[in-house]
């Protein structure tokens, strides 16, 4: 049995958690550190202003149960889901008592969070990168061990189809969801939408739409809040159509990203997935029959009409993107895939 010290976000529905239930699927014994634990998000400004205070005792809080819990555990292996805390101290310690390190990274950019990320980096074996270009930016500014391409997915304990009821449609039925944090480029690809379908029944759910979004004619589209684990889930079945609109270029990347997490957990719970065309998602999808994309806003409306027109095509083509997503691009194989690379790379135990 492979004993595994994972380091990431603990809460239900968080990728990192949908790693770690992974690995324990496949026979892995794994401690997970919950990074929140530690370094807790907070919204009230008093909140943010004690945290701020305490900001690096609180990280070194976290490397300190890092260390402890290896001493105490004495993994084969240690993984961390981006480890924007973890100091490059931390790593060599873990390293001089032969431990492979490895970073399941999920971001566009290495430099867009923090100082302690680019020191830290180099110090792992592995980096498992979610972005096709995110290795060649980092190289030209941070030397690396090395670096593998391994895409995000979905969670198979919490992605699938589920029976909703008259208070799921109550609350999350909707022609047209997104379903994600504010950043700018969402946000005029959305005021965009709005102003050429004015009454479009479109509904926003995610952190800082409410705070950030400059758009007057989003407002009453804009829900509030994030919807996380089943609801998640009820709320991407509710909606006929669920948009999958990427984040856009930060500090430190040279792309925005052409996939993220939505790309797989949209067609995983079975709805129907209308996404920014790129050639990475259509590597893993087939256009207008297990997807549908856009380049354009006016394009990205006329799809939503057509669409919300032809009920049983945009069900036949969600059907089939399950259908090509599950389970091939379940989190289960990503991280049978890191094994494989720890197993050839390392040969220390085998899950």
């Amino acid at each position: 049995m492979l004993r595994i010290l994972f380091v990431g976000q603990n809460w239900y529905g968080s990728d990192a958690r949908a790693c770690a239930e992974s690995l324990r699927r496949m026979g892995c014994e794994v401690i997970d550190i919950d990074e929140e634990t530690f370094i807790p998000h907070v919204s009230l400004f008093t909140s943010r202003v004690v945290r701020r205070l305490l900001w690096f005792r609180l990280v070194d809080e976290l490397n300190r149960a890092i260390l402890n819990a290896a001493e105490k555990f004495r993994p084969d292996t240690f993984i961390a889901f981006k480890g924007n805390y973890i100091h490059a101290s931390t790593l060599k310690l873990l390293s001089a008592k032969g431990i492979p390190l490895y970073n399941y990274y999920p971001d566009t950019s290495a430099f867009a969070h923090g100082k302690w990320l680019p020191k830290s980096l180099p110090e792992y074996d592995c980096i498992f990168y979610t972005k096709p270009f995110w290795y060649d930016d980092v190289i030209k500014r941070v030397k690396l061990k090395r670096g593998y391409f391994l895409p995000h997915g979905y969670s198979s304990g919490l992605h699938h189809p589920v029976e909703l009821d008259a208070g799921d449609i109550s609350d999350y039925g909707c022609d047209v969801s997104l379903i994600a944090l504010h950043t700018k480029h969402k946000e005029q690809i959305l005021d965009g939408l709005i102003s050429f379908r004015p009454n479009l029944d479109l509904r926003i759910w995610g952190g800082g739409w409410r705070e950030r979004c400059k758009s007057k004619v989003l407002r009453r589209c804009i829900m509030g809040f994030p919807i996380l684990g089943d609801s998640y889930v009820r709320a991407l079945q509710a909606s006929r159509i669920n948009l999958a609109i990427m984040s856009g270029q930060v500090i430190g990347a040279s792309s925005g990203d052409l996939t993220t997490s939505r790309t797989y957990t949209i067609p995983a719970t079975g709805g129907f997935m209308l996404h920014e065309r790129n050639s990475e998602v259509l590597d893993l999808y087939k256009e207008n029959k297990e997807i549908v994309c856009f380049d354009s806003v006016e394009e990205l409306a006329d799809k939503i009409d057509y669409y919300l027109a032809h009920p049983e095509e945009r069900e036949s083509i969600a059907r089939a993107g399950h259908a090509r997503c599950v389970p091939a691009y379940s989190y289960d194989n990503r991280m049978a895939t890191l094994l494989q690379w720890h197993s050839e790379h390392h040969g220390s135990g085998n899950a």
